[in-house]
């Protein structure tokens, strides 16, 4: 397991909307937080990432290797999606799942929605995934360069806001 307060800069941006005040909680890891899949000659190793995004201390999404394939699995009332490069505004979202595949080396907008009773909360990572080797075997990494969300119901959060 990792922890996210490693090399993590953590600002917060007041927010209004709908006659509420919240925050956009933003956090950016430098160096990126990432997690590994190695294989040689039979024999697999891989590492888990675990995010409380809302910070009350419990786990949000959980990121691990289906097979070779980093996975994030959306825990609870959590749910996750990859948005359109043409279309960054997450409430527009509406192919929400319970959790996705970050296929190789590629990058997309990646965005969290969580359930409430009166409505929802949105969130987004920036993460990739890339294939490479250490000398010795293969090994596939899942990066997670930064993390926002929005404490403020129904706010029409965009990806990268913060």
């Amino acid at each position: 397991m990792v922890a996210l307060l490693i090399g993590s800069l953590s600002a917060c941006h007041k927010v209004e909307y709908g006659g509420q005040t919240g925050k956009i909680l933003h956090k950016k890891y430098d160096p990126a937080l990432n997690i590994s899949y190695s294989y040689a000659d039979s024999v697999q190793t891989w590492d888990t990432l675990r995010m409380d995004l809302d910070q009350d201390g419990i786990t949000d999404l959980k990121v691990y290797f289906e097979y070779d394939i980093p996975f994030i699995q959306a825990m609870n009332d959590w749910q996750i999606c990859i948005l359109s490069i043409d279309n960054l505004n997450i409430t527009d979202s509406n192919w929400w799942g319970k959790g996705i595949h970050v296929y190789y080396d590629s990058v997309h907008p990646i965005a969290v929605v969580h359930s409430a009773e009166n409505g929802s909360y949105y969130g987004w990572l920036d993460a990739y995934s890339s294939v490479g080797s250490d000398g010795q075997q293969n090994v596939i990494r899942f990066y997670l360069r930064e993390t926002g969300y929005c404490t403020c119901l129904n706010y029409p959060l965009k990806w990268g806001e913060k």
